[in-house]
């Protein structure tokens, strides 16, 4: 009987880095090897991230015990877990394990799941099949403009008055004097109102737009996230992490599906067959089934030949989730003889 074969994200999620799962294996648990061999050419995978060929074995010393106890974990690192990502959604991989030396030897099909994340991602959070939301940066403080210099008139001492000879009856400053400090004061009012005004004009005329047409420029985003004119436009990649974030249910996920299809975005189809596949989604789990079984196999430019691991692949993870269901325990039952 084949081997289930995951290729999962850890937890915490570490980009270059994945558990290998490893189900169904009835040999040992120390000294095994694994080679891994693609579809569009029959290469196999090399030391240094490289293809080949000629099988490649990588060595595992031993493989732990998953928790459940049904099945066996070894980490893999950027050797493994890059190639695979980079291999595009309509890439299949076969990979073969051994005991090192004669003993026994198993095949099954391994694919990347979800969240796993290329070694180059760096700090991201969130990959093409779905993930944590990024914080959004803080908004960074308003830059405040250099005012430019008071200049204030220059302004005249009053000229003091010539001693006044002392008279019997003793007479108060003369009146002209008290109206040209009030004058004064008038004007330097009138300056200072001036600039004020100035100020507050500029400031207005230098403060940024209203955020709120942003939001309104942003909104049809995620209503438009499905679209077949978003397909056509956007690249492959964004449009999936755009459509998966907007979470249509499985009926309107179907005909995205086939409107990819039709118009041969074959990666697109793939990418989101697979991300909600994997999270437990029977329905679509089923109808990806359905693209590689010779029973229900319509070929088309995506799908264009039946695959028999591939289909058991798939009704395997439908009774992960629901081990009662009729259809998907008699298909992969059939397709393993």
């Amino acid at each position: 009987m084949p081997i289930r074969v995951d290729l999962l994200a850890l937890e915490p999620n570490v980009p270059g880095r994945a558990c290998l799962t490893v189900k169904k294996w009835q040999g040992a648990e120390e000294q095994l090897e694994f080679s891994i061999q693609r579809n569009q050419d029959s290469f196999y995978l090399q030391e240094g991230q490289v293809w080949s060929n000629n099988p490649f074995w990588f060595q595992v010393s031993r493989f732990d015990v998953a928790a459940s106890g049904e099945a066996l974990e070894a980490q893999v690192g950027p050797e493994v877990v890059d190639p695979l990502l980079e291999g595009g959604a309509s890439s299949q991989f076969r990979i073969e394990l051994r005991e090192q030396g004669p003993g026994q030897s198993d095949v099954g099909v391994v694919r990347p799941g979800v969240g796993l994340l290329p070694s180059t991602a760096g700090g991201e959070t969130r990959s093409t099949y779905g993930a944590a939301q990024l914080t959004a940066p803080s908004a960074p403080e308003p830059e405040i403009p250099e005012l430019p210099e008071l200049v204030l008139p220059e302004i005249e001492a009053p000229v003091e008055p010539e001693p006044i000879t002392p008279e019997p009856v003793y007479t108060p400053p003369p009146a002209p004097v008290k109206k040209s400090n009030k004058g004064l004061i008038g004007l330097l009012i009138v300056v200072l109102l001036l600039i004020a005004a100035a100020v507050v004009f500029w400031l207005m005329k230098r403060a940024p737009e209203p955020a709120a047409p942003a939001v309104a420029a942003t909104a049809p985003a995620s209503a438009d996230a499905c679209t077949l004119e978003s397909m056509n436009s956007l690249p492959e990649l964004t449009f999936v992490q755009t459509c998966i974030k907007a979470a249509p249910d499985s009926a309107k996920l179907l005909e995205i599906i086939n409107e990819a299809k039709a118009g041969k975005h074959c990666g697109i189809a793939q990418r989101l067959y697979a991300n909600r596949a994997q999270a437990g989604d029977a329905l679509i789990a089923n109808a990806y089934a359905h693209e590689y079984d010779p029973k229900y196999l319509k070929a088309s430019d995506c799908f264009p030949a039946a695959d028999n691991a591939t289909a058991a692949y798939w009704y395997e993870t439908i009774l992960t989730q629901d081990p009662n269901n009729a259809e998907a325990k008699q298909r992969f039952e059939e397709l393993q003889k």
